[in-house]
């Protein structure tokens, strides 16, 4: 008997291929089993760039917002504070008019304003300063101490120093291929992962917050996710995540996608270093596929 996957990996070598990137890679947790890892490609280009292999790490850009709502969540459960607070009640080192009335529900769901204050500060800055501010750690600090840690994820990082494993990836505006170093404190986009470790955090929500007969998020967290998922729009990301009939899933600027799909109870993540304006389009057909698979 073949790959029950092989049509997922020739839709995302045909990807890989269509898009112009250099590198890609697939990773499927079923049952709490990796039923299938691939991987293909190069970090970038030009003549020695290193080999696609477990230990590469894509830049998840927008996918971090899931990590930053994971962080959030804890804050406001272990903080118990009401997810309708006004921002500018806790976050101190910001005008209250710059803060414009936000809530953290407003910033748990991407609704209101985008951008704050003269240094136009995005959302997940602010959420930073908002965790900061309850629990005295960055996200980065937090996230790393409650999950990275503790599930050994050790090819996760908001990467401030250039390493080997960084695939490259070519959102730069010249087209070149580029690494994204920026700050350690978990609000940039500059959050590396592997294949493994993203499918892990997508296996830790699918999973109810508990992993390995760990309890990593508690139950007060998993509430509050699920009461958020009840009460918000269909179209708004509910702590970086986008919730569908069939699977929910989080999607970034150059390609790496995670989708978690509880009726097969599983997860699968695709990873590449340069992306369409047709994501939409790629998203869905992509989830489908996965989910042929499954059912096959």
């Amino acid at each position: 008997m073949g790959n029950p996957f092989e049509k997922l990996i020739s839709y995302t070598q045909t990807s890989q291929e269509k898009y112009g990137a250099s590198a890609s890679a697939l990773f499927i947790i079923q049952d709490g089993q990796v039923v299938t890892e691939w991987y293909s490609g190069q970090h970038h280009f030009k003549r020695g760039a290193l080999p696609v292999t477990r230990d590469s790490m894509f830049n998840l850009y927008s996918i971090r917002k899931s990590y930053v709502g994971m962080a959030t969540a804890i804050a406001v459960t272990e903080g118990n504070i009401s997810i309708d607070t006004v921002v500018s009640d806790i976050v101190k080192d910001m005008a209250i008019s710059d803060l414009k009335g936000v809530t953290i529900r407003d910033l748990a769901t991407k609704t209101n304003a985008k951008y704050f204050g003269p240094q136009r500060l995005e959302r997940e800055e602010v959420a930073g300063k908002l965790i900061k501010a309850i629990t005295g750690k960055t996200i980065a600090q937090l996230i790393t101490d409650r999950v990275f840690q503790p599930l050994e994820l050790n090819h996760s990082e908001w990467v401030s120093v250039p390493q080997a494993r960084l695939v490259c990836d070519f959102q730069a505006a010249d087209g070149y291929a580029s690494i994204r170093i920026e700050s350690d404190e978990g609000c940039d986009r500059n959050l590396y992962a592997s294949a493994k470790d993203l499918a892990m955090r997508g296996y830790l929500h699918l999973c109810q917050g508990t992993v390995h007969n760990q309890q990593l998020l508690s139950s007060e967290v998993i509430r509050l996710i699920n009461q958020l998922r009840v009460e918000t729009q269909d179209q708004h990301r509910v702590f970086g995540w986008y919730y569908q009939e069939k699977w929910f899933y989080a999607s970034g600027a150059a390609g790496c996608h995670c989708v978690v799909i509880p009726e097969f109870n599983a997860v699968g993540v695709r990873m590449l270093n340069k992306y369409t304006e047709n994501y939409s389009e790629d998203q869905t057909m992509f989830n489908e596929t996965l989910y042929e698979c499954l059912g096959l």
